[in-house]
């Protein structure tokens, strides 16, 4: 930049020089010489004048000093990550469910209609026993088959008839109950290895001694036939005795139905 003003006061001198005819004149050459001059460009000096100075500084905006500049106050909002105990303080808190410890939401779970399932109660249909005791019995008489023991003797007799009407055999017949307060059982099985007894109440027939004595009783005796492999062959049959000698001997005949 310091050698353009150099340049121009030597350029000044020459044209002054060359006008007072100082510089001497080259003959014109038969050629045309074309001389190129180079092009300048003088670039605006820097003023250091104090005028300028002056002017430049009224122009500028007035600064502000550093110091107040500190006073003035920057309030930044801080980024919240996810996992910042400030941005976990800002969520919405989910409702937990009443259980404690537990904040997962439950889920409705549907209830299943009960569905009533009808199951049929079994009807069972009794099959009726073949043999069931003779109409007008028991029928009650003085003990007339044991002379000898007279009033002294209580128990049951008869006889056991098809449904043809025949005498049956190989029939196991059981009486028991509570007689006079005392526990009775006893049985016995067709045909009689007695014959006196088969004489005294016909064909077949069957004797079961209850007591040595006659006794009142209300329904608390019974009699029941079973075939020789102990099935039931009639239901078990209460009947009622008397404290009577004219009653001891009580007959009950069974048949087929």
């Amino acid at each position: 930049m310091k050698s353009i003003p150099k340049l121009m006061i030597l350029v000044f001198f020459t044209v002054v020089l060359s006008s007072c005819g100082a510089i001497p004149t080259l003959p014109p050459m038969d050629s045309t010489i074309t001389i190129r001059t180079p092009a300048i460009t003088i670039m605006p000096l820097m003023s250091t004048s104090t005028s300028a100075v002056v002017i430049a500084t009224e122009e500028l905006p007035a600064l502000t000093p550093r110091a107040e500049a500190t006073a003035i106050q920057v309030t930044k909002t801080p980024y919240l990550s996810p996992t910042s105990p400030t941005a976990a303080s800002t969520k919405t808190p989910i409702p937990a469910s009443s259980t404690p410890g537990n904040t997962s939401t439950p889920t409705p779970t549907s209830t299943p209609t009960a569905t009533s399932t009808f199951t049929p109660t079994p009807t069972y249909t009794a099959t009726p026993l073949p043999y069931s005791v003779q109409i007008l019995n028991p029928y009650y008489l003085e003990n007339f088959a044991h002379n000898d023991l007279g009033c002294k003797w209580l128990g049951i007799a008869g006889q056991i008839f098809d449904s043809r009407g025949q005498v049956q055999t190989d029939i196991i017949i059981k009486a028991g109950g509570v007689i006079n307060g005392i526990p009775v059982e006893e049985d016995m099985t067709m045909p009689l290895t007695n014959p006196e007894i088969d004489t005294a109440y016909g064909p077949g027939g069957y004797e079961i001694t209850l007591g040595s004595a006659p006794a009142d009783s209300d329904l608390t005796a019974w009699i029941q036939l079973y075939n020789l492999t102990g099935d039931p062959l009639t239901e078990r049959i209460f009947f009622v005795t008397y404290n009577d000698c004219q009653k001891n001997l009580i007959l009950m005949n069974f048949s087929e139905q």
